[in-house]
């Protein structure tokens, strides 16, 4: 019973694990270039699933400078190519919060987003 108890608490935790919390609907859209990932699937099995990368990323808000910030996600295995160091993505910023930044999923099936203009 012990056992059981463990092994359902466990999955539970794998599954909560990586869940992210959504952007508020007020989000500014925003470039971000990936630093460093790190991180590992967010299933149990395998075969199946999204990623649950950390990513540190150099944001680059429409208004203002840029800066790092780090972002918890969940990615459809299906775009982890585009989720790499070097790459831009689209990214979701918290106009009252901008260190809460989240990968802006829906994005990730059109071509990458064009880097800033340089200042």
């Amino acid at each position: 019973m012990v056992w059981k108890r463990y092994a359902t608490s466990s999955l539970l935790f794998a599954l909560l694990a990586c869940s992210s919390s959504a952007p508020p609907g007020n989000a500014e859209r925003a470039v971000a270039t990936v630093r460093r990932l790190s991180g590992s699937k967010c299933s149990l099995f395998p075969e199946v699933g999204e990623l649950c990368p950390s990513l540190v990323v150099t944001v680059y808000p429409t208004k203002g400078s840029p800066y790092s910030t780090s972002i918890e996600a969940r990615i459809p295995e299906i775009a982890s190519a585009r989720v790499q160091p070097g790459s831009w993505i689209a990214v979701l910023v918290d106009p009252a919060a901008p260190m809460r930044v989240f990968v802006d999923i829906s994005a990730l099936s059109e071509a990458a987003p064009n880097p800033p203009a340089a200042q």
